[in-house]
């Protein structure tokens, strides 16, 4: 089974591939419909994409950094790479800081807005 595998490898990863690209119409395709259908639900969805693209439109400009240190070079790191995992993480803390605060927000309101 092992040399099966290992001799059709292309296969299997050019299936997966295939399997994702049609997973990722059907899901949008889906998507597009009930924003159709619904359009309070479409105007959220919308704010919520912009507003997580605009999260990491300032993680890209502002916060991450291309600075690539010697001891990266060797895994062939260079300054687009690094810039690119600067942004992820600083897009990371942001939304964690946002849902951990709006936790923190839902939770005291209920305590003490009643």
């Amino acid at each position: 089974m092992e040399e099966f595998i290992e001799n059709n490898l292309d296969i299997f990863y050019s299936l997966t591939i295939i399997m994702l690209i049609i997973a990722t119409i059907i899901i949008l395709g889906f998507a597009i419909i009930q924003m159709i259908n619904n359009k309070k639900a479409a105007k959220k969805s919308l704010l919520t994409g912009g507003g997580l693209i605009i999260v990491l439109l300032i993680s890209y400009h502002i916060f991450a950094s291309d600075e690539v240190l010697a001891s990266y070079k060797k895994y062939n790191v260079d300054a687009a790479t690094s810039n690119m995992v600067g942004m992820g993480i600083w897009s990371f803390y942001i939304l964690s800081l946002l849902a951990v605060s709006s936790i923190i927000y839902t939770e005291f309101s209920k305590k003490f807005l009643k």
